[in-house]
């Protein structure tokens, strides 16, 4: 009763005279009803109900903003006979043409129930549909009030876009309702039924969709005033959008009537007309690409004709167009003459700007949907050669279809680019060949007052050097004016210094450096001005810009005298360095940065400023939020060839990379690892260098949890037996090895890790001074010959095993090798335990695999005779190593198993997976196949031979 209750006061408070209790009173009951737990008395109900359609009427607009949003969430709640009286009063008040008020909060009204009512279950949608279609339809037809028509409309609208597939029975009443309004003296109630077909055309039959579209293109036929005509051909746009794939018939019809429009005299001043043609063509060719093919040339040719449409400033041919451009620039050249008039044209009347916007945005659907035209369209002697007349429209003098043409042109590169990605085409070629033109008319524009023009030009130059690096390389000269003047231009804004710089970064990082060296003092100037930027994002694409230019000015292999250069760039990237309130993206730029700095440039500056940058180096390692960034730097200048003096740091820097193993962040980690590599290998031979400290962080680091932390782990370990192998060899047998053996009994094992493993192995038996060859095979046999409390060895482990085996036995002395070959040949043909075995012929295939085994007595027969053991595991194995084995001695072994084949028939499914490991390993590598191609007129007779056994597991 306490909920009953509690509806009860809010009904009385929603007929208090004070319109604050009414409100407090509809806002709270709104909090309560969006509760998924709210559940309604129903004997209130009624009360509640009536109580908020009174509110409607309210005085106050927000108390009845409450109570249409009250209406719009009670409906999913209450019985259907009480949701039914909500919609039927709400319809009746929007009805009534006397209240205007109320008929527009009304319609606010019903839009809310119509959002709020789910399509399924369907009673509650289909008692909407069934209460509201016939009277909305009604009123359509009927009322005379524009205002009224319009709001059930809106109203239809809505109803199509969400219940559409429950109207079916009204489809065609509502159909003929709405293409009378097609005709109606208001715009609004003509663009409101523009909207109403195309969302009905959605979930027409076809029956009713062929008589919808020849109610339209009827009406469009017998159309003569220009405005029923431009509302007609939005009627075809508006259906296109929805249903394009249904049109596909009628484009005989269509196509040539809009064409019609487009070029008939007596329409020629009605821009507005042409601009709805041409979005229509754009919608036919965006959702019909297919149908509209045979119409294509004819829509480029006039999308052509119309981008360079302007009456009032130029003719429209090719030459006076260009003229157009110069005295464009002329007068753009004076910031007094551009709100000018010239003679009696204003600008505020003309409307040509959007016959050209809509031209291009036409010609922007051909580029996205048609890529394989892209070669035509590159084609100056082609008839739809899109690019030559993008280009010469660069000097368009309205700024927003300037900019949309930029954006047709990206559009182009991009196709270029993905079509090149996937196949040769002739496009990027002729993107190539058409470049100087290009560069030619884009770097006009980059001198245009309009930071938005510049804006877009970049965008265009960015998405070039993206899809063609290297093409403007011979243009560097004629773009770096551009570049500079945005960069230092008063009137320049942060977006585009942003995009300049940008544009500028990727040009440095695409093309050759010698490019830029007789531009670089002109260039540096500027850049250096925007890494002390007081707007964190041109400072930090300023750093980024450094990062290439740095590479720039000293790239291997050149003479370019650099030393002019050196002391801006310390100084302008060591101010931010030190700086402590900057944003994080600068501080992480400026780090980066630094560290190319010194890895590019670390012999130049004087040990003092040398020593400032490590000691700052060194506190943004002990930073938190900077650590990852300084860790990849001190990386960088741990590799480079300059051997930078790092001796007055070295030994914070690696105790601090080690501690940071034990982070839980694995960027952190993988970056460690790498960096202390990097630094053992370039200061692994001085002393006092902290291996026990770096191993001792390792060693938890090698399990199967994250292979690659394993393998750069390992890898790490192999770079310090290569480096320091006295030091640390003692530590890699005590804190590694354990680490190694119960790795190898992981089952997840594989790839860089288990390479990685591999080259320690190898490592370590050839530094044999601390651990023997006896002992690391000791110690890699006991996982196997396991006592019975030990866990048993995964199979999958197995692999790994045998191929350590095999790299410490391929690189042990020969008479080591003979008895490890001896033990295994020996023992897999006495009764031994199963895994054991299994690791003997793995370890046999792997070993025969890296030398040559051709000598060992009894060999192929114990190999043979493995075959013949209940098995199939050892089968399996026994196959494997007699395959690997061949790939090692192929003169002696390959002869062997095609004889084998066809003398051993209950064993040739198991042979013939020995030849297929053979033709796989050998197939790895160029050596490989010529060492194959001696013996495929051996092995193709018998493959083919074998290809029509009835036995599948044979044929396969």
């Amino acid at each position: 009763m306490s909920a009953a209750i509690n509806i009860n006061s809010t009904i009385e408070k929603m007929s208090n005279p004070d319109k604050d209790f009414r409100f407090m009173a509809t806002h709270d009951l709104a909090q309560e009803l969006a509760k998924e737990a709210f559940r309604l008395d129903p004997n209130a109900e009624p009360k509640l109900v009536t109580q908020l359609l009174k509110l409607l009427e309210d005085p106050s607009n927000n108390v009845q903003e409450n109570a249409v949003n009250c209406l719009g969430l009670l409906i999913r709640r209450v019985r259907e006979n009480t949701a039914g009286d909500i919609v039927d009063t709400l319809c009746t008040h929007m009805l009534n043409d006397k209240k205007d008020e109320l008929r527009d909060i009304s319609n606010i009204g019903l839009k809310t129930v119509i959002r709020q009512v789910p399509y399924d279950p369907p009673a509650l949608s289909s008692l909407l549909v069934k209460r509201l279609t016939s009277r909305l339809i009604t009123a359509v037809t009927t009322n005379e009030k524009p205002e009224v028509k319009m709001c059930c409309l809106d109203i239809l609208n809505d109803m199509l876009v969400k219940f559409g597939g429950h109207m079916i029975a009204d489809h065609e009443k509502i159909m003929r309702a709405v293409l009378a309004q097609l005709t109606s003296g208001r715009p609004a109630t003509r663009k409101r039924a523009i909207t109403c077909l195309g969302y009905l055309a959605v979930s027409l039959p076809d029956p009713l969709f062929a008589e919808l579209m020849t109610g339209v293109l009827g009406l469009t036929g017998q159309a003569r005033k220009s405005d029923h005509i431009r509302t007609l051909v939005q009627a075809l746009t508006a259906i296109s959008r929805s249903v394009g794939f249904r049109l596909g018939k009628y484009f005989p019809e269509i196509v040539p009537l809009i064409v019609g429009y487009c070029e008939d005299k007596k329409l020629e001043s009605d821009d507005e007309l042409r601009e709805n043609c041409l979005q229509a063509f754009e919608s036919l060719i965006l959702r019909s690409s297919k149908d509209v093919t045979p119409y294509l040339p004819q829509i480029i040719t006039l999308c052509l004709k119309f981008i360079r449409y302007d009456p009032n400033y130029a003719s429209e041919d090719d030459d006076g167009d260009e003229g157009m451009g110069d005295a464009e620039e002329d007068e753009e050249g004076d910031a007094e003459d551009e709100g000018e008039d010239e003679g009696d044209i204003s600008d505020d009347d003309d409307m040509s700007w959007k016959v050209r916007r809509s031209a291009t945005k036409c010609l922007s659907a051909v580029i996205v949907t048609r890529p394989d035209l892209l070669p035509e369209l590159y084609d100056p002697n082609s008839q739809i050669a899109i690019a030559p007349t993008l280009i010469a429209r660069f000097s368009e003098r309205e700024e927003n279809v300037k900019l949309d043409v930029f954006s047709t042109f990206v559009d182009l590169i991009k196709q270029t680019g993905l079509v090149a990605k996937r196949t040769t085409s002739r496009a990027a070629t002729s993107l190539r060949d058409i470049t100087p033109k290009l560069v030619q008319s884009v770097t006009k524009q980059l001198k245009e007052r309009s930071v938005k023009t510049r804006v877009g030009a970049f965008a265009l130059l960015k998405e070039l050097v993206s899809v063609l690096p290297g093409v403007l390389a011979p243009h560097i000269s004629a773009l770096v004016p551009g570049i500079v003047y945005s960069l230092g231009d008063k009137n320049s804004n942060s977006n585009l210094k942003i995009e300049a710089l940008t544009f500028l970064r990727q040009l440095m990082s695409t093309h050759p450096e010698d490019a830029f060296h007789k531009h670089v003092s002109t260039l540096s100037t500027p850049v250096l001005k925007a890494v002390g930027d007081h707007y964190y994002r041109i400072s930090a694409e300023g750093l980024r810009v450094c990062l290439e230019l740095i590479r720039v000015i000293r790239p291997a292999g050149s003479s370019f005298d650099s030393r002019p250069y050196v002391d801006p760039l310390y100084q302008a990237i060591l101010s931010q360095l030190q700086a402590q309130d900057l944003d994080q993206e600068v501080k992480e730029a400026a780090i980066a940065c630094v560290g190319s700095l010194v890895a590019t440039l670390g012999d130049a500056p004087t040990p003092d400023v040398l020593s400032k940058i490590l000691a700052l180096l060194l506190d943004r390692l002990r930073n938190e939020i900077t650590r990852v960034t300084a860790v990849r730097a001190l990386d960088k200048i741990a590799a480079s060839p300059l051997h930078i003096d790092l001796s007055s740091a070295l030994n914070d820097y690696t105790r601090e990379l080690a501690g940071f193993l034990r982070k839980s962040n694995r960027q952190l980690r993988q970056a460690s690892l790498h960096c202390l590599d990097n630094l053992i290998k370039g200061y692994g031979t001085t002393s006092q260098f902290p291996y026990s400290v770096i191993l001792t962080e390792v060693a938890p680091l090698i399990t199967d949890a994250d292979l690659h932390i394993t393998h750069l782990a390992l890898r790490l370990c192999v770079t310090s037996l290569q480096v320091a192998h006295q030091e640390t060899a003692p530590l890699i047998a005590e804190k590694i090895l354990p680490q190694t053996t119960a790795l190898l009994r992981s089952s997840l094992l594989q790839g860089l890790a288990l390479e990685s493993l591999l080259a320690l192995y190898t490592e370590l038996i050839q530094r044999q001074t601390v651990v023997s060859f006896e002992q690391l095979l000791d110690g890699l046999l006991s996982l196997v010959k396991r006592k019975p409390s030990d866990p048993p060895v995964a199979k999958q482990s197995l692999g790994s095993i045998a191929q350590c085996i095999a790299v410490i036995s391929a690189r042990a002395q020969l008479a080591q090798r003979q008895t490890v070959v001896s033990l295994f040949v020996r023992d897999i043909q006495n009764p031994i335990d199963d895994t054991v075995k299994w690791l003997y012929l793995l370890g046999l295939g792997e070993i025969g695999r890296r030398v040559d085994l051709s000598n060992v007595d009894q060999l192929r027969v114990a190999v043979l005779s493995a075959m013949d053991l209940p098995s199939e595991e050892l089968k399996q194995a026994a196959s494997f190593a007699l395959g690997n084995i061949a790939v090692g001695s192929m003169e002696s072994y390959l002869p062997f198993v095609l004889s084998e084949i066809n003398a051993r028939p209950k064993q040739q499914y198991l042979l013939l997976h020995s030849l297929r490991e053979i033709i796989v390993r050998q197939s790895t590598s160029p050596q490989g196949v010529q060492v194959l191609q001696p013996y495929l007129g051996q092995i193709l007779p018998i493959l083919f031979q074998h290809c029509e056994t009835e036995e599948e597991g044979t044929r396969n």
